[in-house]
């Protein structure tokens, strides 16, 4: 059954709040926020359907880029605890369509619009179609050729609270209506319609319960057979946004990549393909120490042929002696810049555990 929810609530300096920062959360963007002299980052939400800003007539046409709009929101403002937009979120029916949810949105919007509010809207649903919802942003001043104006008082008071609230249903009852639907809603208490029943409690979000429900119902208009047998709420999930396929995989934690034939491997088997790859290098049988190791400095008689003596492999070291190293001090006159030197190691072998004695007598040495 349709279900009618409608809450108004203030976007308040007072309360530490940020205009922008308000906006580019509701239509999933990255904004600058000039302000606090960063960006307010919620770019890629995927639960963002649409994000549309509606301006009165006469009014400047930056006002239709979001990230302009509110930064002049917040610099017309000069009181800490300024109120610098009022938010009305509803409830969008479960029984209307996508595309009914933006024609509704629009509707209730334009009225605000119509009243000399800039009014910026999202619809918002993560891809389960149980709780779709809309915000809605209105800025507090009134709207003129140069800019914004004095405060519009008439927002303040019960009365804006209450006329919205009969607003919202009209247009929702009209949407359930034109839909050939037999419900409707109803914005009064259960008092004040003589219902005797208890109200239904406010539960909160559940995050468990989101990623399960999103998990089994995986919408997506690029899998309709998955989500519905024909005939059992198919046609409402017809127009559903491509974007939301992403959502079945959240719980991994990364959109699926494309392989090397072309299918899509999630992140997960991604993973675990790179690690059978290192484990098979690791296990190749290593080069002799006379056969070729790929070097790009080499010393002696096989200097510019990549194949350093054998005798005395490179040793990468910051400084370098010109002169042999026999135990003496060495001057500084006589330290000069050199990549790569040659050092006479003790005796190395192919043994893994020779191979790691001999890395930690290097690192000692390096210490010293």
């Amino acid at each position: 059954m349709a279900i009618f929810h409608l809450h108004v609530k203030n976007i308040s300096r007072g309360d530490g709040r940020s205009a922008v920062a308000a906006a580019a959360y509701r239509a999933g963007e990255t904004l600058p926020n000039d302000a606090e002299e960063r960006e307010s980052v919620f770019g890629g939400r995927r639960d963002v359907l649409h994000a549309v800003i509606l301006c009165p007539a006469g009014a400047p046409s930056w006002m239709a880029d979001r990230a302009t709009l509110w930064n002049a929101v917040e610099a017309a403002e000069r009181r800490k605890d300024a109120r610098l937009a009022k938010e009305i979120e509803a409830a969008l029916p479960r029984e209307l369509t996508p595309a009914g949810w933006l024609e509704l949105a629009r509707s209730f919007a334009a009225h605000y619009a119509g009243q000399g509010f800039v009014a910026d809207f999202a619809i918002h649903d993560d891809g389960s179609a149980h709780n779709p919802h809309m915000h809605l942003l209105l800025t507090t001043r009134t709207v003129e050729a140069r800019g914004f104006g004095g405060k519009i008082r008439s927002a303040d008071g019960r009365q804006f609270v209450e006329e919205a609230r009969l607003l919202w249903a009209k247009l929702v009852n009209a949407a359930l209506q034109s839909a050939g639907l037999g419900v409707s809603v109803d914005p009064r208490s259960h008092a004040a319609a003589g219902l005797a029943r208890e109200p239904g409690q406010h539960r909160g979000p559940d995050p468990a319960e989101r990623r399960a429900r999103r998990k089994n119902m995986g919408l997506s208009r690029l899998f309709p057979s998955k989500v519905a047998p024909e005939g059992e709420g198919s046609d409402r999930l017809r127009d559903w946004p491509a974007s939301q396929l992403a959502r079945g995989y959240e719980d991994e934690g990364q959109l699926p990549v494309p392989g090397p034939d072309g299918s899509l491997l999630s992140q997960r088997e991604l993973d675990e393909a790179q690690d059978r790859m290192l484990t098979e290098v690791e296990r190749q049988p290593r080069e002799d120490a006379a056969g070729p190791v790929g070097r790009r400095w080499a010393t002696g008689e096989n200097a510019g042929q990549g194949q350093p003596e054998p005798e005395r492999p490179l040793v990468a070291r910051r400084w370098a002696s010109e002169a042999p190293r026999t135990g003496a001090e060495v001057s500084p006159d006589a330290l000069t810049a050199r990549r790569w030197t040659a050092e006479q190691p003790p005796e190395r072998t192919h043994d893994i555990e020779r191979e790691d004695e001999w890395r930690d007598h290097e690192r000692d040495r390096r210490r010293t």
